[in-house]
C-alpha cells in the first residue's frame, strides 16, 4: 500500500521552504535581498532550518527503500541522474544566475543588465551562496547533495545487503530516540557552508529512513508514543529557543550538535503526525506532489525577483510578505506546467 503521507509531507515541506525563504528577507541572516532585522522572523527561520531539509533527506531514504522493490540498481542510478543531476545542472545554467544578479543589484547595484552580468555570475566565486552576486548553488544545493547522498547510500546498502535487515525488527521507543546520535556523530563529515550543510548528517538521515523508518513496526511504535514524542519535541524546542535568545558559551559550543539531534526528534514527530493525519490523497495533492521538486528548483529565483521589486513598492512588511507569497507559488506552479508541456524542458528539469 502506497504511503501517501510521505508525498504530502514532502509537498508540505517544500511549500514551507518557500515561507522560510520569505522570512529570511526579514531575518538577521545574510540573503539575496533584505528589508529589516526582525527577531521573530529570525527565530522562526532558525527553528524551520532545524528540520526542513533533514525531513526531506529522511523521506528520500524511506522512498528509496520502496523504490528498490521495483527498480534494479542501474534503473535507480539512471533515475537519480535524470531526476537530480541533470536538473541541478539546468538550475545552475538557467535559474541560479537570476539569484546572483538580484543579489548584486540589491547589495552593490552595479549599472549592468542581467544579460551582461550572466557570465560574470559564473566567474565571481565567493562562498557559493551568491548573496553578494557571486556564483551560487541556490536551492539546487539540495538536489546536488541528494544525488551525492543517494550514490553513497547505494554503495552502503549494497555492501550491507544480507547483513542488516531491519525491515521487520522491533525497536524500542528509547532506541529510536537515541538513533538521533548517529547523525550527530557524522555531522563533522563533509560539513560545508559554514557548518550548515553536512553530507555526513544527511547521509545518516537518509540511511535511517531507509533502514529504520521504512519499517511499519517502527512507525506503529512511534504512533503509540506520539504524546511522549510531542512533549519531547516541545521541550527541546523551548530549550532551543532559550539558547537562541539567551546564548551562552555552552550552547554556542554544542549548538550545531544539539540542533542535529533536535532535528531528528522533529523528523520523528512530523513523520508520526503525517502517518496519522495525512495518509490520504486526492487529485490536487497527487498533481502537486509530482511537481514538488520542480517547484522547489524554480521557486527561489522567482521569489527573489519578485521580492526585489515588491520591497521598493511598499514599506508595509505584511503586504510585502503576502504579495511575495501569492505571486511566487502560482508562478512557480505555472513554470512547472509550461515545462511539462515541452519534451526538452521535461528532460532538463527531471519532469516525468
Amino acid at each position: 500500500m502506497r504511503k501517501y503521507y510521505l508525498d504530502t509531507l514532502r509537498l508540505t515541506t517544500i511549500i514551507l521552504v518557500i515561507f522560510a525563504h520569505i522570512f529570511m528577507i526579514y531575518s538577521i541572516l545574510p540573503y539575496y535581498v533584505h528589508y529589516e532585522d526582525n527577531n521573530l522572523m529570525t527565530l522562526i527561520v532558525f527553528i524551520m532550518m532545524i528540520w526542513l531539509m533533514p525531513l526531506l533527506f529522511t523521506i528520500a531514504g524511506i522512498t528509496t527503500f520502496y523504490s528498490f522493490k521495483k527498480r534494479s540498481v542501474s534503473e535507480y542510478l539512471k533515475e537519480r541522474v535524470l531526476r537530480l543531476l541533470i536538473p541541478f545542472i539546468s538550475a545552475m545554467i538557467f535559474l541560479n544566475p537570476i539569484l546572483s544578479y538580484f543579489g548584486m543589484k540589491f547589495h552593490e547595484n552595479l549599472p549592468i543588465n542581467y544579460f551582461n552580468y550572466y557570465f560574470i555570475s559564473f566567474t565571481k566565486i565567493t562562498d557559493l551562496t551568491g548573496y553578494d552576486g557571486g556564483l551560487t548553488l541556490g536551492p539546487a544545493w539540495f538536489i546536488l547533495y541528494l544525488f551525492i547522498v543517494s550514490c553513497i547510500a547505494l554503495v552502503v546498502i549494497k555492501l550491507l545487503k544480507n547483513r542488516i535487515d531491519l525491515s521487520k525488527k522491533e525497536l524500542s521507543f528509547p532506541v529510536l530516540i537515541l538513533l538521533g546520535f548517529i547523525p550527530v556523530i557524522l555531522t563533522p563529515i563533509l560539513n560545508t557552508f559554514n557548518g550548515t550543510k553536512s553530507i555526513g548528517m544527511f547521509l545518516a538521515l537518509f540511511l535511517l529512513g531507509y533502514y529504520v523508518l521504512s519499517n511499519d513496526n517502527v512507525m506503529e511504535k512511534l504512533e503509540k508514543n506520539k504524546i511522549i514524542l510531542g512533549i519531547l519535541t516541545l521541550t527541546l524546542t523551548i530549550i532551543y529557543i532559550i539558547g537562541i535568545i539567551f546564548p551562552n558559551d555552552i550552547f554556542i559550543s554544542i549548538g550545531s550538535y544539539y540542533g542535529t539531534f533536535y532535528g531528528w526528534i522533529w523528523v520523528l514527530f512530523l513523520l508520526t503526525m503525517g502517518k496519522i493525519y495525512l495518509n490520504k490523497t486526492n487529485s490536487i495533492i497527487q498533481y502537486l506532489s509530482e511537481s514538488s521538486f520542480t517547484i522547489y528548483i524554480f521557486h527561489e529565483s522567482i521569489l527573489i525577483a519578485i521580492a526585489f521589486y515588491i520591497l521598493q513598492i511598499t514599506s508595509n512588511i505584511y503586504i510585502q510578505m503576502i504579495s511575495i507569497l501569492i505571486l511566487t507559488i502560482p508562478i512557480s506552479i505555472g513554470a512547472y506546467i509550461i515545462c511539462k508541456k515541452l519534451k526538452v524542458t521535461r528532460f532538463l528539469f527531471g519532469i516525468k
